[in-house]
């Protein structure tokens, strides 16, 4: 869709993100965000600095002749620019009243490239040149929340001078960079002009039409105007300026030789959960519906949704747990609206011996249900149901029984606009029915916004700790578990609580724990949604490492991560066999890329998205699991699979922990909230059981270790939840060990026979 700009020339900048009258074109319904602001250095470009040439030309070489020119110009042949006045010299915004003609102003175009190259050159057309030799600089930036209408302003990557006559008014000007920008993933470059006088000085011609997408390709940044409120003052969208991107690229990467291609023999939402329902040695898959894919072990997968499943009502992605202790995974489905509740599906574990595991609505007689009157969304005074958007099982009591935390989201309608919902946590009976546990255990009811729910026994004491990821500028819990039935938060003394700047935290939305640096103890990921606009007190992506003793301190930026804008739910898992955890985060909004990180294997990520496969758009939960048992882990993410086959050829072992239930004096069957260890030598490998991670999705609950070229392991070690700790010595790569909480083991790809144990 392309707008025209002469509809809204005479009112503020059209669609602006600036005053309380103006919409945010970037961030959906999201109008805040949280992470603090780490940049050290203000660098504004002015052509006349002092002491400075003012016509230092550094630009007129000729731009390499392979270069290959990024072009978003063109939608329209009217033009025009500041110079021109024709923005409103009055804009009133909340902290005063503004010429936008004269601020201080940066404007330019946001180019995604496509594939690793070199940025070598620019043209740009200009207007207002009012003498000879007259300098007429450019800037390029790096992207800075890839929302394609942003840029870090305080940071320019190059700038580059051209000397210009009168002459060159309207014409496209090259200018060859004297040092080009080497850019080795697919990001945003962006290329414009930053002035901070206006009087008399070349302005960027723009046109009066721009084209509807998102992210946008062209913003302008109006320094100081609302600065209390907007991270430089004011951000927009923007018509598109008449500036093109010259750019050497790199030989590009056949699909086909990346390690992670797309399987079709599976496509689902994103909001996914591998569990093996029918105990037959491969993860099936649950999405949104519910819908049931039951794993062929062929690697294909059969719906079987209509054949296998009975609900009453709709669910949201979900949990898998064996609730009852009868070998048998039962799912919970989260009801994401306050029109309908939440699902529990029974697994009748093959009971009449007719080959066929029958998941059955027990969401009535279970006791879990969520009806409220605590908000009114729909306006008739009638109680309603609380949007689960997070969930996960755990065993809070210690009693062997799975327990259940269902995150609670917010209410968006006209009535109670914004207002959130109480979590609660659902304790398990024994008997097959639950009890609301929230007052008993302390959970935090002070009306945060629940996004996603992530189970971990983060200090291996034996019992099942879990973090909450709060939405809404809301601090997140972390409910260390007392091991009596009842939970402390200590999100704010252990630094998982968000980092509060100007009254306000993050919007946390998925979170996983995962042994970064391989030094025997469990780190987070936090992925925050933090718009670029709010930067100065918004919280971003984090990378928590855990010093030890259970603080966790945010090293984002010295591991690596790259600011997006939206991410939204991590994975850590080994995709190449090495033995370190690499990192994936979806990221939500239409053409916004998620990231794969590698790990160094020092904790240490490098963003390899292009050279990956992995490169999904608009994602919102992801799961992993080896489907199709070929020593690599795949991966579920943005409604695709993806099939890892760049890692089959190294070393692995999985291992998978079973519980011997409460009438055997043991912890659930599930074996959810167990410690795995894998050691060799000096080497220590970690992971944990997870009965939830991120948003209502879940990996598998087989636990896989590459090895590279080990070909096997000291010792296999399982803490099962309640204490019991079971070792396994010398144990050979590339199988999968089954370890039982009474000390028996055995090796093979399907689910053991019980009385083999």
């Amino acid at each position: 869709m392309t707008h025209n700009l002469l509809n809204f020339l005479v009112i503020a900048v059209g669609l602006g993100c600036g005053g309380s009258n103006q919409p945010n074109p970037g961030s959906n319904s999201d109008t805040d965000s949280g992470t603090q602001n780490n940049s050290d250095s203000q660098g504004s470009q002015d052509s006349s600095d002092s002491g400075a040439d003012p016509c230092a030309d550094n630009a007129s070489e000729e731009i390499a002749a392979n270069a290959e020119w990024l072009i978003l110009d063109g939608a329209s042949e009217v033009t025009y620019s500041l110079a021109q006045g024709v923005l409103s010299n009055e804009w009133v915004g909340s902290y005063g009243t503004y010429d936008l003609n004269t601020v201080e102003t940066a404007g330019g175009n946001g180019f995604k490239l496509e594939r690793p190259g070199t940025v070598v050159g620019v043209s740009v057309r200009w207007d207002n040149i009012t003498q000879d030799d007259q300098a007429a600089t450019i800037q390029v930036w790096p992207d800075f929340g890839s929302d394609g209408y942003m840029w870090d302003l305080e940071n320019p990557t190059t700038d580059a001078t051209r000397c210009l006559n009168e002459s060159d008014e309207g014409a496209w000007i090259d200018y060859a960079l004297e040092d080009p920008i080497v850019v080795d993933q697919p990001l945003h470059v962006f290329a414009g002009y930053h002035r901070t006088e206006a009087d008399d000085v070349p302005e960027i011609l723009f046109e009066d039409t721009w084209v509807e997408s998102e992210p946008y390709h062209a913003g302008i940044r109006f320094v100081g105007v609302d600065d209390e409120l907007y991270h430089l003052g004011m951000a927009s969208t923007w018509y598109t300026w008449q500036v093109r991107l010259a750019v050497v690229y790199e030989d590009e990467i056949a699909d086909e030789n990346k390690p992670f291609q797309v399987d079709d023999a599976l496509t689902a939402s994103s909001r996914v959960a591998w569990g093996d329902y029918d105990n037959d040695g491969d993860d099936d898959l649950m999405t949104n519906g519910p819908a049931l894919y039951e794993n062929n072990g062929d690697g294909t997968f059969t719906s079987v949704t209509s054949e296998i499943v009975t609900y009453e009502t709709s669910s949201s992605g979900g949990v898998w747990g064996d609730f009852n202790n009868d070998g048998c995974l039962d799912y919970f489905g989260q009801g994401t609206s306050y029109t309908a509740g939440d699902l529990l599906l029974e697994n009748s574990c093959n009971e009449n011996d007719d080959g066929v595991y029958l998941l059955t609505d027990v969401t009535t007689a279970s006791g879990i249900a969520d009806l409220t009157d605590e908000r009114d969304c729909d306006g008739n005074d009638e109680e309603e149901y609380s949007p689960t958007e997070g969930s996960a099982w755990f065993d809070v009591d210690g009693d062997g029984f799975l327990d259940l935390y269902a995150a609670n989201y917010e209410c968006s309608s006209d009535y109670d606009y914004f207002k959130n919902y109480d979590d609660r946590l659902w304790r398990n009976n024994g008997d097959g029915t639950f009890t609301d546990w929230s007052d008993v255990a302390g959970i935090p009811t002070s009306n945060q916004a629940g996004r996603g729910a992530t189970t971990g026994d983060y200090d291996q004491d034996g019992d099942t700790d879990l973090f909450v990821s709060n939405y809404r500028l809301d601090a997140n819990f972390f409910l260390e578990n007392n091991a009596d039935g009842t939970v402390s938060d200590i999100a704010g003394t252990n630094g998982t609580k968000g980092e509060y700047v100007s009254g306000a935290y993050g919007h946390t939305i998925g979170a996983v724990f995962g042994d970064i640096d391989n030094d025997g103890d469990f780190d987070m990921v936090h992925a925050n949604l933090a718009h670029p606009f709010y930067y100065w007190f918004s919280d971003r992506t984090q990378v928590l490492i855990n010093d030890g003793t259970g603080i966790f301190t945010d090293e984002a930026d010295d591991r690596g991560i790259y600011y997006r804008e939206t991410h939204s739910n991590p994975t850590l898992f080994d995709a190449d066999n090495d033995g370190d955890l690499d990192l994936f985060i979806t990221c939500v909004y239409s053409e916004r890329d998620s990231d794969f990180y590698t790990n160094e294997g020092d904790g240490v990520f490098v963003l390899s998205n292009y050279e990956s496969g992995l490169l999904v758009q608009n994602g919102w939960g992801a799961a992993v699991a080896d489907f199709d048992n070929d020593g690599d882990v795949d991966m579920l993410a943005g409604g695709a699979l993806y099939r890892n086959d760049g890692a089959s050829l190294s070393n692995h072992l999985k291992v998978r922990a079973i519980g011997i239930g409460p009438e055997h004096g043991g912890g659930n069957v599930s074996a959810i909230g167990a410690v795995i260890t894998v050691t060799d030598g000096t080497s220590v490998m970690l992971r944990d059981v997870s009965g939830g991670s991120g948003t209502g999705v879940q990996n598998s609950l087989t636990q896989h270790f590459g090895l590279g070229s080990i070909g096997s392991v000291d010792q296999v070690s399982v803490l099962f939840p309640g204490g019991t700790t079971v070792n396994v010595d010398d144990v050979d790569a590339n199988q999968t060990i089954w370890i039982r909480e009474d000390g028996t083991w055995l090796v093979g790809e399907e689910w053991p026979d019980w009385d083999t144990l």
